[in-house]
């Protein structure tokens, strides 16, 4: 049985990884290390979702000295030129100043985007959810990037999570929150980043 972290404290998104993984591997998020508990976050200033998850990955496995799997992903909405993308509040800061919302608050902030996307002279909905890794241990350093396009719409769903009720992939009359944890991992880009990443060590 092999250990890697999952370079984030959100443990809904180890437990999709876990779900990913092959059963010799062993998936931890940061919650369930004692000792990382009093180590302050990575400062994820990249420009990319890729910087962002190598910053961590690598600021991890230092800390820890253990293999590391860091993801940063989210979406980009083409009538919105690629916003929130890695940039949400100042976004939203650009795009609506004096909007006062939580920008961590799905149901406040996509309601917003969607308003954003109405008023754009972009007639389209188009968005892609992009899913970026970064995996490090000691010398190897391995990454990949991967997209799953589709359509920004009303929420649709009971499952919370990000904005799965609130994107539509291509192809399907369902938004993610309305399939399946697994029919969601199938054809979304984590699975296809992790796969990516695995397959190659």
């Amino acid at each position: 049985m092999t250990t890697i972290v999952f370079a984030s404290l959100n443990k809904k998104k180890a437990e999709e990884i876990q779900r990913m993984a092959p059963e010799c591997i062993k998936v931890l998020c940061l919650k369930d290390i004692p000792e990382a508990s009093g180590i302050s976050q990575a400062e994820e200033n990249g420009k990319t979702f890729l910087e962002n998850a190598t910053i961590k990955a690598k600021y991890w496995a230092k800390k820890l000295n253990m293999p590391v799997l860091a993801e940063d992903s989210g979406i980009e909405i083409f009538a919105l030129d690629g916003y929130p993308g890695v940039y949400t509040k100042r976004c939203i800061e650009q795009l609506r100043p004096g909007a006062n919302i939580n920008a961590d608050n799905p149901d406040e902030l996509y309601p917003l985007l969607l308003e954003l996307i109405a008023e754009s002279d972009k007639k389209t909905t188009e968005a892609r959810w992009v899913s970026s890794m970064a995996y490090i241990d000691g010398d190897t350093e391995l990454f990949a990037c991967e997209a799953l396009l589709g359509n920004m719409c009303p929420r649709a769903g009971e499952r919370e999570f990000g904005f799965d009720q609130y994107f539509k992939p291509v192809g399907s009359n369902q938004t993610l929150s309305e399939m399946k944890p697994e029919e969601k991992d199938s054809i979304g880009p984590r699975l296809k980043a992790f796969e990516n990443i695995f397959t190659k060590l």
